[in-house]
């Protein structure tokens, strides 16, 4: 039976993240069509997707890319673009190319790029007195050179991703090794450690009508999540919706936590787009409502969910930083134990065209001169520079 719902298109095909949120739009009676820049994207294959296009790469042909989507848009009827990755910033600097009658499931570029940059991210928590860990900007050596810290702190660009080229500075150590880039300075942030959580959440005009919280567990390098667990972390709950009430924010967005026993509960950066949170989320919870505000009550996952990408757990996940502590005979438990979220009942196709699709990202990683976990999403990747 054909889908009596919206047509939604969803971009950035080749995620997981794109794959389970098709998923889960499809079981609510949605039409979905995917967009990607390379030709084997896992969503082409899904049950769950009606259509794929192939598109420019937007990190590279921005404005290609826009009116590629505009000109899909309208041809094919879509009701509403759901963004994924950092396109989000780019198209929300180039909205205008959209027929109204289509929906842009994000914020104006002011408030996305706010967000976004790390610093600045930072300053608008202390505008508005929300407690802070200690930060500074760096844009030149000059201010390498003012830094008061008084012990170990953090130092990452501004515009950046999944904790990529994050390093841990002492007082006094030299940071000749920076390069400068005035459309994307360094943040420097306080170093603290505790228990460490993030979020993912859909909102309309600062509320939310879905939410999730989870715990850093296995993570690639130890930051970028490979298996997810459903948390209850109250005091998260009620930051997340201060704040967000606050601004008049629509979209995806997702905060990282630290909890420290003594110092209490600080935010250490926001991405204001899709998280690996949403794969936490199953079809009867019907998170398709959340987008388009249609629950009265918040949408939050099941207490029982234990999901993982195992084809990174493969990969990264053995890796001593990424088992935060776990035996190898743990981790081979729960590789056995947690839900895959790529391969699912009734869904396996995408899960068969993985090395394909991986070989299609290793090309990228040539291609790009980067490695495979920042290939995978290089060009979908914006850095500050305004089209």
């Amino acid at each position: 039976m054909a889908p009596t719902g919206k047509h939604v298109l969803i971009t950035f095909g080749r995620s997981f993240l794109t794959l389970n949120l098709a998923r889960l739009l499809a079981a609510g009676g949605h039409r979905v069509t995917t967009v990607d820049s390379i030709p084997v994207a896992l969503t082409r294959a899904s049950t769950a997707v009606h259509g794929f296009h192939l598109v420019p790469p937007p990190k590279f042909e921005p404005q290609k890319y826009c009116r590629e989507l505009a000109r899909i848009v309208v041809e094919d009827a879509v009701d509403i673009v759901i963004p994924i990755h950092e396109e989000t910033d780019i198209l929300s600097m180039m909205r205008g190319l959209f027929p109204p009658e289509c929906e842009l499931f994000l914020s104006d570029f002011e408030l996305e790029n706010r967000l976004h940059n790390k610093f600045d991210f930072q300053v608008m928590l202390a505008d508005r007195g929300v407690p802070t860990l200690k930060f500074a900007e760096l844009r030149g050596p000059e201010d390498i050179g003012q830094l008061d810290f008084t012990g170990p702190f953090a130092v990452k660009k501004c515009y950046s991703r999944g904790s990529q080229k994050v390093h841990k500075v002492y007082p006094g150590d030299p940071m000749d090794w920076l390069d400068h880039d005035p459309s994307n300075p360094w943040l420097a942030q306080e170093w603290l450690t505790g228990d460490r959580y993030c979020t993912y959440s859909v909102v309309r005009e600062g509320r939310i009508f879905a939410h999730a919280t989870y715990p850093v567990e296995y993570a690639i390098g130890g930051s970028s999540c490979l298996s997810f667990v459903s948390a209850h972390h109250q005091g998260i709950v009620d930051w997340v919706t201060d704040f967000l009430a606050g601004t008049d924010f629509t979209g995806q967005v997702g905060f990282d936590f630290i909890d420290h026993p003594d110092k209490g509960l600080y935010c250490i950066e926001c991405n204001p787009r899709a998280t690996s949170g949403i794969m936490m989320f199953r079809p009867h919870n019907r998170l398709d409502r959340a987008f388009f505000g249609e629950n009265t009550e918040v949408i939050v996952p099941d207490d029982d969910v234990h999901t993982m990408i195992k084809v990174g757990m493969s990969i990264f996940g053995w890796r001593k930083d990424a088992r935060q502590g776990r035996t190898m005979r743990e981790y081979f438990r729960d590789l056995r134990g947690f839900d895959d979220v790529i391969g699912v009942p009734g869904d396996r196709k995408p899960g068969l065209l993985l090395p394909a699709a991986y070989l299609g990202i290793v090309r990228s990683c040539v291609k790009y001169r980067v490695g495979l976990a920042e290939g995978f999403m290089h060009d979908h990747e914006w850095d500050g520079h305004v089209i």
